[in-house]
């Protein structure tokens, strides 16, 4: 992607310039859940606002369909066919990428979750660094979340509800999209959300080629 003021060329990926005059330059990234249903995120947020795009002729079906699906279902790396192989996953095995500071490490941690593994359960909890994580991904919306496991000063193990809800082992009922405590003493308080994103691993590994993989 591009800036209209400069030109200067930026990886969606790092968030940093790569050319232009502010290459070197790194965007801040935003904590998000990526890929929501629009029900769901109005049921949560009923004030918000919404992008309103300008249909032409044409433009509404153009939307609906996706420009990438002969890309998806391919083999190709990249969009130019570059080839890419880190040969600890497939390359085009879907992954959730997580980075965060470390305080025992004293730089910054890389982990990739392979979806697979969410296929007979949509939580994860583990430990990054000295980071204790709890994992989020719903296999039929692609909901994705990811958020620390400390409460307060407690650390809690999560196991999934229906939906978008996990329970903690008090017993103690969250929401994965809004990251808030729905009953329980700590009704009210919100897990600490942390930058994620859904990528294909070549991407992920090439980017971030010291990143290790979740293994259970």
């Amino acid at each position: 992607m591009y800036d209209h003021q400069t030109r200067s060329l930026w990886s969606h990926i790092t968030g940093e310039a790569i050319q232009g005059p502010l290459k070197g330059k790194r965007l801040k990234l935003l904590v998000s859940m990526p890929q929501i249903a629009w029900k769901t995120w109005q049921t949560n947020y009923p004030n918000t606002s919404v992008l309103s795009v300008p249909f032409r002729d044409g433009m509404r079906e153009s939307l609906s369909r996706d420009s990438y699906q002969r890309y998806h279902t391919s083999q190709d790396t990249g969009v130019s066919g570059t080839e890419y192989t880190d040969s600890r996953l497939p390359n085009k095995s879907l992954v959730i990428g997580v980075q965060l500071q470390t305080k025992a490490a004293g730089n910054t941690q890389f982990r990739a979750y392979p979806l697979a593994h969410f296929a007979e359960t949509a939580v994860i909890n583990d430990t990054l660094g000295e980071v204790p994580l709890l994992i989020f991904h719903d296999k039929t919306s692609f909901a994705t979340a990811v958020f620390k496991r400390n409460v307060v000063e407690d650390l809690r193990t999560f196991r999934p509800q229906e939906g978008h809800f996990v329970e903690d082992n008090t017993g103690t009922r969250w929401n994965t999209v809004t990251g808030e405590a729905t009953s329980g003493k700590e009704k009210g308080t919100r897990l600490e959300r942390l930058p994620a994103v859904n990528i294909y691993w070549f991407a992920w590994a090439r980017y971030y080629p010291q990143t290790t993989i979740y293994s259970p």
